[in-house]
């Protein structure tokens, strides 16, 4: 049967290459050319621009750990100032009591202004973690072991920060 012009459905010779695609594996892998992360853009095309996604990834793990632990020491900070505030004879005993995490929200009120603050601050850790977590789900090798080394790395310069009660958010 003659179709015409319209050209055999194997003959390609003639067509401009295609350009690559992102992988979406959704099993796990070492791929390292047409990854995406997150974003169509951001697309990995080389050893390169693996390694320079995987030290961003790496970055913002930690980055995300850094700000998780000052989230933290704002949190105390204003308890502590506001139990300062209301009753200046508390031992440190009866301060180290006070600051467990079972008794904090129901002895303190903080101002309108640090409670935007801190629910902007939750937001953007909210954002981050889910970010981290879509990472993680190209199931790509090299780009989890920088989510779990970002985090081991930042959990270990915040680790003094943190009491033994706060956990992981998403990734």
């Amino acid at each position: 049967m003659d179709h015409g012009g319209h050209g055999g459905h194997g003959d390609h010779g003639d067509m401009p290459d295609m350009p690559s695609m992102c992988s979406m594996d959704m099993l796990f892998n070492w791929n390292v050319e047409d990854v995406c992360i997150v974003f169509e853009w951001w697309h990995i095309h080389s050893n390169i621009g693996l390694f320079l996604s995987c030290v961003v990834v790496f970055g913002i793990a930690v980055c995300y750990e850094l700000l998780r632990a000052k989230a933290n020491e704002l949190d105390q900070t204003w308890y502590v100032r506001k139990v300062n505030d209301n009753d200046a004879e508390l031992g440190d005993e009866e301060t180290d009591r006070l600051l467990q995490p079972e008794t904090t929200s129901t002895l303190v009120r903080i101002s309108k202004k640090q409670g935007v603050l801190r629910s902007s601050i939750y937001a953007i850790l909210v954002a981050i973690s889910f970010w981290l977590m879509l990472v993680f789900m190209t199931y790509n090798g090299y780009l989890m072991i920088a989510v779990v080394l970002g985090a081991g790395v930042g959990h270990y310069y915040t680790n003094y920060r943190l009491p033994a009660g706060r956990s992981i958010q998403c990734h």
